[in-house]
């Protein structure tokens, strides 16, 4: 309380010695002319738009979407599979890769215990020739067609179908060895 009562006999003292008012209009001018007399500030001038710096902004952003634009364009035509080489092409895409579908879900069906192993070790190499087929793909796009990519492509079809049926294959025998080994057990 007493610093307040300090306070307030501030104030009481000081009342007429106050400035409540606004300046008066030239006051920024006189300001001025007092700094500019005494050589520690410059005049202010009005400030200029610099708009070689808004058509610098304005011209990267154009040329960025027009990159952006360009790359998603090429990006389209990065890979390209048999289908897109003639119509007998589609229709061997086509054939091996419902021949794959049928062998897998075959395999899916018949695996067991016993064949989990071979079917996964399977799997991982039916993976190994699909991202060789990606690489493929790119390249028929550089080559332009050419015919050993073509090729290339076709025989990784076969490659994948025959894996397939090499484990339909042995999935059969192993079923069969293990009716065989169950008979001779019962008698």
């Amino acid at each position: 309380m007493k610093t307040e009562d300090e306070i307030e006999k501030l104030f009481e003292r000081m009342e007429n010695q106050l400035d409540i008012y606004e300046p008066s209009a030239d006051h920024k001018v006189r300001f001025l002319e007092k700094l500019q007399e005494q050589n520690k500030v410059v005049a202010l001038a009005p400030k200029k738009r610099n708009w070689t710096r808004s058509l610098a902004i304005a011209a990267s952003i154009t040329l960025l979407i027009g990159m952006i634009s360009i790359a998603s364009l090429s990006n389209t035509n990065e890979k390209a599979d048999l289908a897109s080489v003639s119509p007998q092409m589609e229709d061997t895409q086509n054939f091996f890769t419902v021949a794959i579908k049928t062998q897998l879900e075959e395999i899916d069906k018949k695996s067991s215990a016993e064949t989990a192993q071979l079917v996964v070790d399977a799997m991982k190499q039916l993976e190994k020739l699909e991202s060789s087929y990606e690489i493929l793909k790119k390249d028929l796009v550089k080559s332009s067609n050419d015919k050993r990519v073509i090729s290339a492509m076709v025989k990784n079809f076969q490659k994948r179908a025959l894996l397939l049926e090499e484990v339909l294959e042995k999935i059969k025998n192993i079923k069969t060895l293990k009716i065989l080994e169950n008979e001779t057990n019962i008698l």
